[in-house]
């Protein structure tokens, strides 16, 4: 068995919500999976992928692997009743809906953090020109992911999705402040498979260097920036004592400037070829072939 992701940074073992969310359950669980992470020639746009190596199955989807993972006796949820179980569903399919898809908007269609944190991902990722093929094509999936759910009008601008975006993410995160209350977990003092999953949407909010309404939203509800807190200490120690304030903030101005030095060099190619194409010893040996 090995679970497929995508790389992490920001003191996280991935920056994408929903990895994030199978590997926090796995930790939680006390089960130790084999992780791979993405690696150049990936051609799909979602991860991650379980790879069930003894049956060639392949599984999709956190709630898919950690449904598989349950049947495997990897599990924490025994303690729950029927009513908490059902109220697993319904907020996973709240956050889904409304938490991942504010995520998705601001990493990628917020051009800010589309230039200074994606883009430069990719390019550790992806070589080019690859990086720039396969992040554009991410942008369109999440831009038709998003127009999907909030408009059918292609012509519709982002500014007027952006308000109902985050409108949706601002109530989501309020329900599960309110849910939280003050215990320790959702549930109590017991963590299940809900708190994996809320973990990783907040976490990624909260640890990665993105300029958000959705920062500014997390940060005004204490107890959920501190759960957030308790549970990056707990259950990744060693990231989290990688991860300051000023450090990341050291990335992010190393990471704007290979954007600078990759756009220059962009180019500087761009234009060798261009200049290539017009040069007159070019033209003249092609008239020469011509008129052989």
């Amino acid at each position: 068995m090995e679970l497929q992701i995508w790389r992490g940074d920001w003191g996280l073992p991935s920056i994408d919500p929903q990895c994030l969310a199978v590997i926090t359950y796995c930790r939680m669980c006390g089960y130790d999976v084999p992780l791979a992470t993405c690696k150049g020639d990936w051609n799909g746009n979602n991860l991650p992928v379980l790879t069930i190596v003894e049956k060639e199955e392949y599984l999709t989807t956190p709630q898919n692997i950690i449904g598989y993972l349950v049947h495997q006796e990897v599990q924490m949820d025994e303690h729950l009743s029927p009513k908490e179980t059902s109220e697993i569903t319904a907020i996973t399919s709240l956050i889904t809906e409304s938490l991942y898809t504010a995520i998705m908007f601001s990493l990628w269609l917020e051009e800010h953090n589309y230039q200074n944190l994606m883009l430069p991902y990719y390019r550790s990722v992806f070589k080019l020109p690859y990086s720039l093929l396969k992040a554009a094509q991410m942008k369109r999936y999440v831009k038709c992911m998003i127009l999907a759910r909030y408009s059918l009008d292609d012509n519709v601008e982002l500014s007027d999705i952006a308000a109902k975006v985050f409108e949706s993410s601002k109530r989501c995160l309020q329900i599960l402040s309110t849910k939280l209350g003050s215990n320790q977990f959702i549930f109590g003092n017991v963590p299940s498979q809900l708190d994996a999953y809320i973990f990783a949407h907040l976490s990624v909010i909260r640890a990665s260097p993105i300029k958000s309404q959705l920062k500014d939203d997390l940060g005004k509800l204490t107890n959920l920036a501190e759960y957030t807190l308790r549970i990056h200490k707990k259950y990744y120690p060693k990231l989290y004592r990688l991860y300051t304030p000023e450090n990341m903030q050291d990335r992010l101005m190393s990471s704007q400037m290979l954007q600078q030095v990759a756009s220059v060099s962009a180019v500087v190619v761009l234009a060798a070829v261009f200049i290539w194409f017009r040069s007159p010893n070019r033209l003249l040996v092609n008239e020469q072939r011509l008129r052989e």
